[in-house]
């Protein structure tokens, strides 16, 4: 027994001892912010940081945490390790954490670091206080290696913006700059072991570095990295496309092969990835001194007139534009250019210009990069109807996935090419087909946790959050909170949703201040976006302010923010938006409801009629059953009314599935099929004739398969209620698969007749469920069951 109880007490001073080698992170850090003495601490520029230590031994475990401002890598030894940070704002400003040992040897070891900070042109989504690295270990007794003046750091003037104009791209652009790389002036092989620092100055210490819990006043508020980082897989293009003043090897790009630009040449060809993608691209060359490449990144040509770009297949007698990097070259053996950032493009022009020496190009590849996501989902059927191709179908679901998965960054993005970031109205489609098909809702979490970050003093959000920018559409706001309403439904979190019943409650405040006696709502200030086929995007308004648009995504809002304050938070609150929600019911109905039209009206007594209007009545609950029924009809056959862009069909679809139509679902497809027609490989923003070839909110077919065809919805909190109501219309036969945090839902289900059917479902354990068919119901328990009737 005494020797039981001394191991255990010898154990516990062990252990003690071993915590206490952890550093506090919750207060002052053991390191300080760091800058070469001589770079510019806020204008445009890329700075090298070096460390160099002796170890005798591997340690076990080896933990460091890491940032710097705006973008930083770390590598070890010559190997990238990690990268960030993770896209914040100045409130949290991220750090990542890494177990670097398996890149440590005995003797010598390297630890190099480069920040680039995009000065006055950062892209809209990153903000910064000014260029700085930050590394400290966790483990107390490798406090040495923490950033501080023992570190050796230089700026390197090889790095210039390369500024984005008008004649570069078509619309609005919010990306930041580019780069224009002199490999003439870079610090070629600063991250490797035997790299020569002697001549790099003493880092200079900016701060100390504080974390964002920290009693004390600090600028960077430093905050644990909350997702995984992005994935890096090499990838070749498929093919070139046209080649002027250069021989072009017939093995290239699919492999990797040599390319010889005599001296005094201008070449130049194009690189055809055959799909849009997001990634480094990947250039080694060797000799060619004072040579330039421009490489021109681009999603799509151009015909003629802006947005008319016709088949993207094809390039014969096409404008090229885009956004480019510019390399010059320093005549050495072996040299590597990957930008700082991934790239987003379908096509790449390589414009070449040499001197006297003749340039060899080794290869030109790319890494892609995105979020990890990985595919659980599948959806296949079978149709009597020739009108139902279900090869295009799957050509839908496969276009879906892809533009999700390079609208998936540090953040959910609209659209990688112009603009990359996080916006409400976009951000909820992408959520839903996230856990449709991912069932990883991580990406998720983190956007409903930044845009309330963003919330103003008149009690609601920005429209995009991070930002450097702020942009106020006060109806995204209300997408937020069905963002919580859908993550409630999907995934068990209840403290988080709880910890933003606040936010909920604060945008719901907002518009009830708004409010007239009838329960109406007065014109809200800043830009009333819906859909880009109204004018400015703006809902419809009469002279008197009033909008049944307004008034319906209210109605909505509040019907979520009843049922999120029922389930997990104060019911007197939910009761209060109950009265609420009938009183702006039946103002709605009074108020924009036509007799002679048999539908909803834009504004009272109007002329005008949409989609839109039409579809959130459907959706909020002021009509319903076959009075529902008919308008779903006349919103799909009433060319009078205005129509909704590709973006907007997500509501026109769930309006569709609401009224027990989903059997029209895959009828109602001509948009996505319109844009197939013309070779696009990622869903454009609007539809053919897009300024973005890649615009996350496309992707809503990847929900609708399964929730409108396969039937498949929560019933309950949690997703512990599910219900599978398959909805046939011509289709023989539905397989549909989708992840669920417990496990995977299934239904694999062939209709035989009129009123016969056969179906195998599977449920996660500790679930239930409820089978719906041709009026009949079947309650469903977790496990595999069969049905046949």
């Amino acid at each position: 027994m005494r020797k039981s109880f001394l191991f255990s007490f010898l154990l516990f001073l062990f252990s003690i001892s071993v915590f206490s080698q952890r550093e506090n992170l919750s207060q002052v850090w053991p390191a300080k912010w760091i800058l070469p003495e001589l770079a510019p601490s806020k204008e445009y520029s890329v700075c090298h940081f070096r460390k160099t230590i002796q170890l005798d031994s591997i340690p076990n475990e080896l933990i460091v945490h890491t940032s710097g401002d705006n973008r930083y890598q770390l590598f070890v030894n010559g190997e990238l390790v990690t990268w960030g940070p993770l896209t914040g704002d100045l409130r949290h400003w991220y750090y990542e954490t890494t177990n670097i040992t398996k890149y440590l040897h005995k003797g010598k070891n390297v630890i190099a670091a480069i920040v680039l900070n995009y000065g006055s042109h950062p892209p809209d989504a990153r903000l910064s206080i000014q260029t700085g690295f930050l590394l400290a270990a966790d483990d107390k007794k490798f406090r040495f290696l923490n950033t501080n003046n023992s570190w050796k750091a230089i700026y390197d003037s090889a790095y210039t913006p390369s500024m984005v104009d008008k004649t570069q791209i078509n619309g609005y652009y919010g990306g930041g700059s580019r780069e224009i790389f002199d490999g003439r002036k870079y610090i070629w092989n600063f991250e490797k072991n035997d790299f020569d620092d002697s001549y790099w100055q003493t880092a200079k210490e900016i701060e100390n570095a504080y974390a964002r819990t920290c009693i004390w006043a600090s600028r960077w508020k430093l905050t644990p990295r909350s997702l995984k980082l992005e994935e890096l897989k090499p990838q070749r293009f498929t093919s070139v496309r046209l080649a002027e003043g250069v021989s072009i090897p017939s093995n290239f790009p699919s492999e990797k092969t040599d390319i010889l630009i005599s001296p005094k040449t201008k070449a130049r060809f194009i690189l055809d990835n055959s799909i849009e993608t997001t990634a480094y691209p990947v250039l080694i060359a060797s000799k060619g001194k004072d040579a330039v490449i421009k490489m021109i990144y681009c999603e799509a040509p151009y015909i003629d007139k802006p947005n008319n770009k016709g088949n993207r297949d094809e390039v014969e007698g096409k404008i090229f534009i885009g956004y480019f990097d510019k390399i010059f070259f320093d005549g050495g053996v072996q040299r590597t250019y990957k930008p700082l950032w991934w790239r987003s493009y379908r096509y790449v022009v390589i414009e070449i210009e040499t001197k006297d020496m003749p340039l060899i190009i080794h290869d030109i590849s790319s890494l892609y990069s995105a979020y990890p996501f990985v595919l659980k989902s599948a959806f296949n059927v079978i149709s009597s109807n020739k009108n139902i191709d279900t090869s295009l179908i799957q050509k839908i679901f496969d276009i879906g996935i892809r533009t999700t998965q390079l609208c998936s960054h540090e953040t959910y993005i609209d659209c990688p090419y112009y603009e990359e970031s996080q916006f409400e109205g976009d951000a909820r489609v992408e959520m839903l087909v996230s856990y449709f098909n991912f069932g990883d809702p991580a990406l998720a979490k983190n956007g409903i946790e930044q845009f309330a970050w963003s919330i103003n003093d008149e009690g609601f959000l920005s429209a995009r959050y991070p930002t450097n920018s702020l942009y106020y559409i006060p109806n995204f706001s209300i997408y937020w909170i069905g963002m919580l309403y859908d993550y409630m439904m999907y995934y068990n979190d209840n403290d988080f949703i709880q910890s933003k019943l606040q936010v909920s409650r604060s945008i719901i405040q907002y518009f009830l201040s708004l409010q007239r006696q009838d329960g109406t709502i007065k014109k809200p200030a800043y830009h009333n976006f819906i859909d880009w086929t109204f004018k400015d995007g703006e809902a419809p308004f009469d002279e008197n302010g009033y909008s049944a648009l307004v008034d319906l995504n209210v109605l909505q809002a509040l019907q979520w923010a009843e049922v999120l304050e029922r389930e997990l938070g104060d019911t007197s609150i939910a009761q209060k938006y109950s009265l609420q929600i009938h009183k702006l019911s039946e103002s709605i109905r009074v108020k924009y409801w036509s007799n002679e039209k048999l539908c909803f009206t834009d504004i009272p007594n109007g002329q005008a009629l949409s989609q839109h209007t039409n579809c959130m009545a459907i959706l909020t609950g002021v009509t319903s059953g076959d009075e529902a029924k008919k308008l779903m009809q006349l919103v799909l056959t009433n060319n009078a009314m205005t129509k909704a862009t590709l973006y907007w069909s997500f509501y026109v679809n769930e309006a569709l599935g609401k009224c027990g139509m989903g059997e029209e679902y895959l009828n109602n497809l001509e948009i996505w099929k319109e844009m197939i027609s013309v070779g696009v490989s990622t869903w454009p923003e609007t539809g053919a004739n897009s300024r973005s070839e890649c615009h996350g909110w496309g992707s809503s077919p990847n929900y609708h398969f399964f929730k409108n065809v396969a039937g498949i919805e929560s019933l309950a909190p949690g997703f512990r209620k599910i219900l599978i109501a398959p909805q046939f219309g011509d289709l023989k036969i539905i397989n549909a698969t989708i992840p669920h945090y417990l496990g995977t839902i299934s239904i694999n289900a062939q209709k035989l007749d009129a009123k016969h059917i056969k179906a195998s479902i599977e449920l996660p354990a500790n679930t239930v469920g409820v089978f719906q068919w041709n009026g009949t119901e079947i309650q469903l328990k977790g496990g595999k069951q069969n049905i046949d009737f």
